[in-house]
C-alpha cells in the first residue's frame, strides 16, 4: 500500500471526512482529493502537518507502511504470537481438563466397586 492509500485510510480511521481532516491538518480538501486519486504525492509538508496533527500516528508507518498506524499498537508479529500462545495454552487447558475428569471416573469407579461388595 503506498502512502496515498495509508492517507486516505488515516481519514477514514481519524475523522471519516476529508473536510474534518482537511481542518485538522491544515491540508486543502483540494489537495486531499488530489492525494486520494493519486494524482499527487504526498509532500514531505503534508506528512508533517499529519503528525503533528495526530501525534499518536506512527511516522514509519505513514512513509514507509511499516509496524502498525498507531504508535501506541502492538507490533503484528507481537499480537500474532500472542494469539498463538493464548491458543496454546487453551488447548493444555483442555488437555489438563480431559486428563482430571479421567481421573475423576476412575476414581468414582474404584468407589462404586468397593462399596459394592
Amino acid at each position: 500500500m503506498g502512502i496515498n492509500k495509508r492517507v486516505v485510510l488515516l481519514i477514514d480511521k481519524t475523522t471519516n471526512s476529508k473536510t474534518a481532516f482537511s481542518q485538522a491538518t491544515g491540508i486543502s480538501t483540494v489537495i486531499l482529493s488530489h492525494i486520494s486519486s493519486g494524482r499527487n504525492k504526498v509532500s514531505l509538508t503534508a506528512v508533517e502537518q499529519i503528525l503533528k496533527a495526530f501525534p499518536k500516528i506512527n511516522a514509519e508507518w505513514l512513509i514507509l507502511g511499516k509496524g502498525q498506524m498507531f504508535s501506541d499498537g502492538l507490533d503484528s508479529t507481537i499480537t500474532n504470537q500472542l494469539f498463538d500462545n493464548i491458543e496454546e495454552l487453551e488447548s493444555e487447558i483442555e488437555r489438563f481438563k480431559k486428563a482430571t475428569e479421567l481421573k475423576i471416573l476412575k476414581i468414582k469407579s474404584s468407589l462404586s466397586s468397593v462399596t459394592d461388595k
